[in-house]
């Protein structure tokens, strides 16, 4: 119950009908979804959603479930990440949805990798197939940016007037797909750990 409950708390402080708010130039029009922090808290709702449901069902989740859950406890991380170290404004006041969707959400799914790792462990190929979710993203938002009429980008430094350059945009990108494949191997390694359920 405790998954389902924190998969139905993030799922509502995303709030996904703002994508269909026209008035809102950064969330509406869809583009809510091209946040790399709506698709990671969406994935985590995925995997909370898929694993309460298979509990409650008495059964146990299979690697197709625990590579949901790694992809978004990485993703996670690296929302959570990039927020506190690029991203977050220290003069901004408290916000309920920006600490689930930034802080208590990322810190919440890691504990929950590192407290029951998955089983049976998983091999370091995970690692490239988790690394095609921020790839993918990243062609998805530059994309919307060279097609949109007023050249939006999600985040700062995918545009590259604000980064001196494409050279710039490349330089963010790679440092965020590095750190997340390292992170990716971190996970990998977590489930090899000692504590690991085997089975």
């Amino acid at each position: 119950m405790a998954l389902l409950a924190a998969g139905v708390v993030t799922f509502l402080v995303i709030d996904p009908l703002l994508a269909w708010d026209e008035q809102n130039p950064w969330l509406g029009r869809g583009r809510l979804f091209l946040y790399f922090t709506t698709q990671s808290n969406a994935l985590a709702v995925a995997a909370y959603a898929a694993f309460g449901v298979a509990l409650l069902r008495g059964r146990r989740p299979g690697r197709a479930l625990e590579l949901l859950r790694g992809l978004a406890t990485v993703d996670m991380a690296i929302t959570g990440i990039v927020h506190g170290l690029v991203l977050a404004d220290p003069s901004a006041p408290w916000s309920f949805s920006e600490f689930v969707l930034h802080q208590a959400g990322p810190i919440l799914i890691a504990l929950w990798w590192i407290a029951l790792p998955p089983s049976p462990r998983l091999s370091f190929a995970a690692v490239p197939l988790w690394l095609a979710h921020p790839l993918i993203w990243t062609a998805g938002a530059l994309t919307y940016r060279a097609e949109s009429s007023d050249g939006w980008a999600p985040y700062f430094f995918l545009d590259p007037t604000q980064v001196d350059g494409w050279g710039g945009v490349a330089t963010f990108v790679a440092v965020i797909l590095v750190a997340h494949a390292v992170l990716g191997a971190g996970a990998v390694l977590v489930s090899r750990a000692p504590w690991a359920r085997r089975g």
